[in-house]
Formats: C-alpha cells, structure tokens, sequence
C-alpha cells in the first residue's frame, strides 16, 4: 500500500517537473512551425534589412548615441511596418489590422527619423512638437484605415503628413551641415525622402527594384554617419591632447601658439586660422597658419571694437560671413578665399586674452560638438599662455633679483640650518674660484677656505649671536670685516636659512690703525672734544701736560668748565 502511494507520488512529480520544460519546447515548435514559411518567402531585399537592422543594434551597442538610439528604434518600426505589410496573415495578424499596424508603425518609424536628424543636428526644441505631430499622424492612419478605408483625399492627406515631417527634417539637416564635403550626408538626406508607405496609386510607378535598394542605402548611410561622427570625436581628442602637449611642452609661447593654430586649422578642416592679442585696447595679429606671407603685415593692428567686446565677454565662439566679421578687413580676406570665419575668445582666469580666428571658403554651421570643442580649446589655451606670462614674469623678476644680488660688492651667502649654502653671489664666487653649480648645495666647511681660523659649521655665525653687526678678523680670506647676521624663510616654506653680507674693511682698520699710532706717538697734546666741550679723546701728552694720571679721569671733565678759564680760548 505504502509502495504504491510512494510510486505514484514519484510518478506525480516527475510529470510535473517536466511541465514547464514541454510547454517551452512546444511553444518554441510553434515559433519555429511559423517562422518557417516567413523565412521561406523572404527576399533578398527582406533579409538585406534584416541585416541592416542587426547591423545597427550592433553598433548602438558600441557606440550608444542617443540620436543612433531612436535612429534605431526607428529602423526596427520600419521594418516591423514592411513585414507587417508582407507577412501580416503568416504572422497571424487579423487582416483588418494589417493596414493600420503597418502605417501606424510606418508613421512612427519617420517620426524617430526625424528625432534623430534634430538630436543630431541639437535642435531639441523640435522636439516636442514632433511628438505631438507624429502622435497626431499615427493616430490619424489607424482612425482612417477602420472609418474611413476607401477615401482617396484622406489618404492623400496622410501622405502629405508624414512626407511634411520628412522634409522639415531633410531640410534642418541640410542646412546644419552646409558648407562640408560628406556625401554619405546627403545620400542620407536623398534616401530620406524616397521612403513611402504601400499605396498602389503611386507604389506601382516605382519599381521594386529601386525602393528596396533605397531603403537599403537609408540604413547604411546613417551608420556611415555614426562612425564618422566617431572618428571626428577621435580626432578632436586627438587634437586636444596635441593642443595639451604643445601648451605643455613648448619652450616658448610663439611655437606653442603655431603648433595649436596648426592642430586647430587640421580638426576643424579650415583653410587658415591665426590669432590675435589683445593689446591695450587694440588686437594685434601675432601668429598664422594657411594665409600668405604677407598676411600678418596687412593683417595688422585693428581696433578693439564693441562687437569683438562683446564676443570676448561672452566666451563662446561665433562664426560669421567675412562682410560682417569684425575686426578683419573683407578686402584682405576675399583676397584669401576666406568667406566664413569662426571667432573662438581665448580667455585666462581673470580677463581675455585674445582671439583665435578660423577661415573656411565656404559657409559652414558648427555642429554643438564643434562649438563645446573649439570653447575648451580656447580656454585651455587661455590658461597656457597665463602660465606663460606668469613663468616669463617669474623669470624676469629672478634675473632683475639676481643682477641686483650679483651687483653688491659685498660677499652675500646664504645657508640653511645645516649650513648647506643656498644662495651665493657673483663676488663669493669669484673669490672662491668656483662655478655656481659647485657652490650651492655644498656646506659651509666643504667649500669656504680654513686659511686664516679654525671654524665649524659657518664660520660668520660662530663670531656672534644671529641678527646682529659685528667686527673682526676674517677666519676665511683674511684681514677684518664687517658681517651683517639675519634670518629668513624662503616663501612657501617653514624651513629657516641665515644669510651674512660680508664686507671687507681690511684698508680701513688699516688706516685706523695708522691714525691711532699718529695721535699717540706726537708730542704735542691732541685732543677730541664736542662743541659743548665734553672731551672724547686725548693723547698721552695731553694727559701729561694737564697733570692726569689716567684718561678716563680726564675724559669725565668739561673743557670749557672745568679745565679752560676762558671759553673763548677754544
């Protein structure tokens, strides 16, 4: 009994477990069992678009433009729209609805076209009224082909509709890409406006050998569009970075300027590009690329006029016919073949800098890519030519600082707390009979002589406490001197250094010495007194003379008061 039950209960499971998997394998039987005359009639232009279509969902898995995006999801609708037409009663869709899913789809299909072409082209404020629109239609073709199936004008109207939708976009996208070489451009644009809804009236005037072919061309002219958008993208990079290097890497502002203006003159295909800087109130043309020799000397100096101000403050690049492109002369650039210029402001962190001018010889609208590229590009370039004046500033206020160092004729040594020498000027050097290289970084012992005094570690600050004047004999290159002691920190550092301004006063002490032993050894008295009559100094005869046995008894007297009866006799 029990046995039984246990069979029975396994035998119950073992068919329920099963379940699941013969439902699937049935349901993909029936697929399959209806796939199968679908592939068997398709034609080779059905699979072309079949091919097209996973073309695309490839390449909008790799390169996940938002534009490539509904570009895609309309490219599925159009094709579930034509094998809607073809295949509806194998797909076993109810024949009444076969007219209506296939130009609701169709309808839909163009509306993401045209999404695309303004995402594109980065006029998004079409957005909304292109839903609307194509809402409005697509709902239009299904009212119609249920009420009102038979009627020629409304069917005329739908097709006005959707071709209107079609041809505002072909028309926005031509004119924002005016003025460039992309034939894969305008075979888009053609192809576009060849596709078409079934509608025998008309259909059967073309042949099928033209409009599948067309929509072929459609589907691979937008890819050709995507990955030459991609390689444009890689190029601007590219550009940028070689922009980055020469900005980085140049010695001088004049070569980095060139090397920019000949990177920039490449990504954005112009024919010439130069720039100008901004120069007390005027803009002065300083470098150029693609114009003629003389170009620079007509160019000149122009006034830096309203409308230039205005660009400059606004710190976005504008383009503009050569008739209305201040602050160039019209005459020199129609002499140039350049008819459209692009005016990109450099700007530093704190004020404009100048203006980098882009000519092309034919009209040409910047896409919302170019325009973000070419405003980095100004802006990086900007910064570089501030590090520049900041680094050319730096060094001419080092040189100033080092001829005034170099002109003392004192010796002037610097070193830190371990009396390693920092600074040294051209004197100290010169007394050493050393290079510079040889002198800074050294220590105090390793390079300062021993000739005349033993001494540690810096033989000025053993003479005296720090931040003070002191006299005596030179323990480095001999007689006396004077050494004035002072601490410092070096800006942008805690670490503390001491700097001594020597100054050899060997030939004074010398004639002090000289003027001593003539004031002692006379035998006349001789004596220094102020106008008040303080006496300051005297000689031994002096002394003498008055009866004193020690100066400072005689030093602590008055002359006019205490030694002289009459001052008058001074």
């Amino acid at each position: 009994m029990d046995n039984g039950l246990r069979h029975g209960i396994q035998k119950q499971g073992t068919v329920t477990s099963d379940a699941p998997s013969t439902k699937m394998n049935a349901s993909f039987s029936s697929l399959w069992s209806n796939a199968q005359p679908i592939l068997a009639s398709l034609t080779a232009g059905d699979w072309a678009l079949l091919i097209v279509l996973g073309a695309t969902l490839l390449v909008l898995a790799k390169l996940p433009q938002r534009y490539f995006a509904a570009w895609s999801a309309g490219w599925t609708l159009l094709v579930s729209s034509r094998f809607a037409a073809a295949y509806g009663v194998t797909l076993h869709i109810p024949a009444r609805f076969i007219p209506a899913v296939e130009q609701a789809t169709f309808v839909l299909a163009i509306g993401l076209f045209a999404e695309a072409i303004f995402l594109y082209i980065n006029e998004r404020n079409l957005l909304v009224p292109l839903a609307l629109i194509t809402a409005c239609v697509a709902g239009f073709a299904i009212a119609r082909t249920f009420l009102w199936p038979d009627s020629l004008p409304l069917r005329f109207a739908l097709e006005v509709a959707y071709r209107i939708v079609l041809l505002v976009a072909v028309i926005a996208f031509v004119n924002a890409r005016r003025g460039r070489w992309e034939p894969r451009a305008w075979l888009l644009a053609v192809c576009l406006l060849a596709e078409h809804l079934n509608w025998p009236l008309v259909t059967n005037i073309i042949p099928n050998e033209i409009s599948a072919p067309a929509e072929i061309l459609l589907g691979v002219s937008m890819l050709l569009v995507v990955f030459a958008e991609a390689r444009a993208h890689e190029q601007k990079l590219a550009g940028l970075r070689l922009i980055t290097d020469s900005t980085v890497l140049a010695q001088q502002q004049g070569g980095m300027m060139q090397e920019t203006l000949t990177a920039l003159q490449k990504v954005t295909r112009s024919k010439a590009a130069w720039f100008r800087l901004i120069e007390g109130g005027h803009l002065v043309a300083t470098h150029a690329v693609g114009v003629s020799t003389d170009f620079l000397r007509d160019a000149g100096i122009t006034e830096l006029t309203e409308t230039v101000s205005q660009v400059m403050q606004r710190g976005k690049p504008v383009s503009a016919h050569r008739a209305g492109a201040p602050p160039e002369d019209p005459e020199l650039l129609k002499s140039e073949k350049v008819l459209w210029l692009v005016m990109v402001p450099v700007c530093g962190k704190k004020s404009p800098i100048g203006l980098v001018i882009l000519g092309s010889s034919a009209v040409k609208k910047l896409t919302a890519e170019e325009v973000e590229f070419l405003d980095t590009c100004g802006h990086q370039l900007g910064i570089a030519i501030e590090n520049f004046r900041l680094q050319e500033q730096a060094l001419r206020s080092q040189r100033q600082w080092r001829n005034t160092f170099d002109s003392v004729h004192d010796i002037i040594v610097a070193h830190d707390a371990e009396f390693r020498i920092i600074k040294a000027n051209q004197v100290l050097l010169e007394q050493l009979q050393m290079a510079s290289a040889d002198v800074i970084g050294s220590t105090c012992e390793s390079v300062l002589p021993h000739k005349f005094g033993e001494w540690t570690g810096c033989p000025y600050c053993s003479r005296g406490d720090k931040e003070e004047i002191t006299e005596g004999s030179d323990p480095c290159f001999g007689g006396f001197s004077t050494v004035s002691t002072s601490s410092y920190t070096e800006q942008g550092s805690k670490q503390k250094g001491i700097i001594h301004i020597v100054r050899d006063i060997t030939d004074r002490c010398s004639a002090e010495e000289k003027y001593r032993l003539l004031f002692e050894q006379v035998q006349e008295g001789v004596y220094v007194a102020t106008p008040s009559g303080r006496v300051l100094d005297c000689n031994d005869a002096f002394l003498h003379m008055l009866g004193y046995e020690s100066r400072e008894e005689l030093l602590a007297l008055n002359l006019d008061e205490d030694i002289r009866v009459d001052a008058a006799q001074r």
